[in-house]
């Protein structure tokens, strides 16, 4: 066994090794030929499904629009996107870390003799895997669509500013070399979000504050203070990026990599920034990225002695729930199964006085009081989707999409936080009714809270986006406003409409004999996720229809909201028969 705290002996990694082979025979040792079959699937997979992915990926990259659109995002912009990744990522670690493994292996090996940091460490590299995986896909297809835009490489002189910059052509293709430094970065900082989730999941509260606050001040100052990308790991990945777009505002940075001459970066605001393409490569900041990754790496064995059997044990058990529910056809069990448990508030007082939906409001108020940090991450994703959709308005028709699909699907999820109300009045169909009122009241009183939310929140969010995008006025700045109050209620409408679903219908189950096998899951895949694919493409492509033939996109949005509507109800007066 173990001579002391931090040292693996011999003896140990041999009783893993027994341990391990023990939960293998009981769940059955897989044979080589089910292993290959497996490995085998998997590339078929990969090679059917994710190359024309990402082929697709790269082509739509290559347009001229998208490659714009590509070309002016700034350096600082990156670091932002890199310091709210590693928010989500700390902040996840709560619901889902790393470190999540079978409650069998969590009750046979984690809480053996054997040191965590040995018993755990498998899951951990498998999801750090996965993050460097996800993080060189990512890169890889943005840098190598950089590569294959057409035309020719510019170089623009110091001394020439954004504007005339921007005439001359920035959307040109770079260096290979500027690649493959921004995918070494790339590599390093997803190291670092490994180990910034696994402190989400073992950190105390006050260490994923600290976390939190730290990468959103870095995040902002890198945005607005250039010389700040210089020191933190989102502004060294911002720092590679310049290159790699060699857009507008990317000289500075350049200027300074090659000369050393940083005082010009240290300047509020853009208003003296330069812009070229051709910026030179400077390595430093993805070794830089590589060496802190791998030095943070050197913690991990410390928190993994550090997780607690208790929690652990509760991930493993909520996670094989909510995979057994997914393979059953279960969907809307599965999201339930992640809802956070309630953590304060609960001696809020609630007045029950007044009209019932101002009752249900308040009602709808103290519960998100209580889930503030579900409830705080899905207001924040609703102000993104509301900016993302009001920075859509001013894209090109090509890449419009996908800022206006993403921004609408993530708008429908986001609301659900506030729907608790909603789902309330659904299960009290086919019940004694409560307050006495019918589940139809209950579900339009449960409605408002979500309403308010969606239009308050989103609405801010809508508005900064316009604001960011241009500098608009009059019909350029209530379109984008409009659309989003309607976007607002369909959201909610659709949510209604995925509440009152009901338990699985049996005749979805029965067979479907085809020459390709039985599709009869198809049935099942196609009724759980319609609410999804509704939002998909009724709300996300007719938000990119919307800035191009406003007029018919609110009229197809109207009908389609109303058709939604009436058969959500429809299902709700279904389920409350007597059976």
């Amino acid at each position: 066994m173990s001579t002391g705290p931090g040292r693996i002996s011999r003896d140990d990694r041999r009783i893993l090794r027994a341990g391990r082979a023990v939960l293998a025979a009981r769940d059955g040792r897989p044979r080589i030929t089910d292993v290959a079959f497996v490995v085998y699937a998997g590339l078929l997979v990969a090679l059917v499904v994710g190359a024309p992915l990402v082929r697709f990926a790269v082509l739509g990259l290559i347009e001229p629009d998208a490659a714009g659109v590509v070309v002016a995002v700034r350096p600082g912009v990156v670091a932002l996107i890199a310091a709210i990744t590693t928010i989500v990522v700390v902040l996840g670690g709560r619901t889902r870390g790393p470190v999540v493994p079978r409650p069998a292996a969590v009750q046979f090996l984690a809480d053996s003799p054997l040191p965590r940091r040995l018993t755990l460490r498998r899951p951990f590299v498998a999801s750090a895997l996965a993050l460097v995986g996800l993080s060189v896909l990512a890169a890889g297809v943005v840098g190598l669509s950089r590569l294959l835009v057409p035309g020719e490489r510019a170089t623009v002189s110091v001394g020439v500013t954004a504007d005339a910059a921007s005439e001359i052509g920035m959307a040109g293709p770079t260096v290979p070399v500027a690649v493959v430094a921004f995918v070494i970065g790339a590599v390093g900082f997803s190291l670092l979000l490994a180990v910034a989730w696994l402190l989400g999941q073992h950190g105390s509260r006050r260490t994923v504050a600290a976390v939190v606050i730290v990468a959103g001040v870095g995040g902002v100052l890198g945005l607005f203070v250039p010389g700040m990308l210089l020191v933190s790991p989102w502004g060294w990945l911002g720092l590679l990026w310049a290159p790699v777009a060699g857009g507008i505002e990317a000289m500075v940075l350049g200027s300074a990599l090659a000369t050393g001459d940083w005082a010009g970066l240290f300047t509020w605001g853009g208003g003296g920034w330069f812009a070229s393409v051709g910026v030179p490569v400077s390595w430093w900041p993805a070794v830089a990225l590589v060496v802190l990754g791998a030095v943070s790496l050197l913690l991990v064995p410390r928190h993994l002695d550090g997780l607690r059997s208790g929690p652990l044990l509760d991930q493993a058990l909520r996670w094989q729930r909510v995979g057994m529910m997914l393979q059953s056809g279960d969907a809307s069990g599965a999201v339930g199964g992640l809802r956070a448990s309630p953590t304060s508030g609960r001696r809020v007082p609630l007045r029950m006085t007044g009209p019932f939906w101002l009752v249900v409001l308040r009602r709808s108020i103290v519960g998100a009081r209580r889930i503030p940090g579900r409830v705080a991450l899905g207001s924040l994703i609703l102000a993104a989707s509301g900016a993302a959709v009001g920075l859509s308005f001013g894209l090109p028709d090509g890449v419009r999409w996908m800022l206006a699909v993403p921004a609408a699907f993530l708008a429908y999820l986001a609301v659900g936080v506030w729907c608790d109300a909603v789902r309330h009045g659904v299960e009290s169909a086919g019940t004694p009714t409560l307050y006495g009122r019918s589940p139809r009241s209950l579900v339009l009183a449960g409605a408002v809270a979500p309403l308010l939310a969606a239009v308050v929140i989103g609405g801010i969010g809508a508005l900064l986006g316009v604001l960011a995008s241009a500098a608009p006025g009059g019909m350029a700045l209530l379109q984008p406003l409009g659309w989003w109050l309607l976007l607002a209620v369909w959201s909610v409408v659709l949510r209604t409409f995925d509440a009152a679903k009901g338990p699985l219908p049996i005749l979805l189950l029965m067979p479907v004999p085809t020459p390709f096998g039985d599709a009869s899951s198809l049935n099942v895949l196609v009724w759980q996720s319609d609410a999804v694919l509704l939002a998909l493409l009724v709300g996300g492509g007719l938000t990119a229809l919307a800035p191009v033939a406003p007029g018919a996109a609110v009229v197809l949005l109207v009908v389609v909201l109303v058709i939604v509507a009436a058969l959500g109800f429809a299902r709700l007066r279904k389920l409350s028969r007597p059976a």
